[in-house]
């Protein structure tokens, strides 16, 4: 059973991954130029960076389909859900760290500036992301105004995560992950609006 006592392990399965991902696309880059899982080395970052966004895309639909499941109300009156639920929104939280490191590290590699004026939006959010663990901590009962916000933060993180599959989305290519992640997502987010009306009908 789930419990927030055991968050320090979950982050350390995270974390763990996150060095699996490095190592492996680091490998990626000694392999031969004729081979399909071949990158040049300048691009290891890079997808180190798209791997730990698509975890966060895991995480992310995972939470939301807790949602739809139970429903915020429902996960606030029992202990198991709400732990299971807090410590999902942490990982969500570590894991964003680590692919906010994969993606400074690959503009610093590419001798490019990571600027917050040209999105500010993402920026904006990734604060909330690093955020939101402790709020909900804080907060411990679920008042109109912490409900408001859990749902409108997991549909901002949503649409940022739908918009970043949407520009991998390029004519000419087939792109099926990406454009399963747009379906997928944007599903979830519509039976969470459901679930929304169940919660107050």
């Amino acid at each position: 059973m789930l419990t927030i006592i055991k968050l320090p392990f979950f982050i350390a399965i995270i974390l763990c991954l996150e060095v699996v991902i490095y190592f492996w696309s680091a490998w990626t880059a000694t392999l031969k130029a004729s081979n399909f899982l071949f990158i040049e080395p300048r691009y290891i970052f890079d997808k180190c960076a798209r791997i730990s966004g698509r975890v966060s895309s895991i995480l992310n639909l995972i939470i939301l389909l807790m949602v739809v499941c139970f429903g915020l109300k429902q996960i606030y009156l029992e202990k198991t859900k709400l732990d299971t639920f807090l410590i999902l929104i942490t990982l969500f939280t570590v894991n964003h760290l680590a692919h906010f490191f994969y993606l400074r590290q690959n503009f610093k590699q590419r001798s490019k500036v990571l600027k917050i004026s040209e999105n500010k939006h993402g920026f904006i959010t990734s604060v909330s992301v690093m955020l939101f663990p402790a709020i909900l901590l804080f907060y411990e009962n679920l008042t109109m105004l912490l409900y408001s916000y859990i749902i409108l933060h997991l549909f901002n993180v949503s649409y940022i995560i739908i918009d970043i599959f949407n520009n991998k989305v390029k004519q000419g290519k087939k792109a099926y992950h990406n454009k399963f992640g747009i379906i997928v997502t944007s599903v979830a987010c519509m039976y969470v609006v459901y679930r929304i009306f169940l919660d107050f009908s």
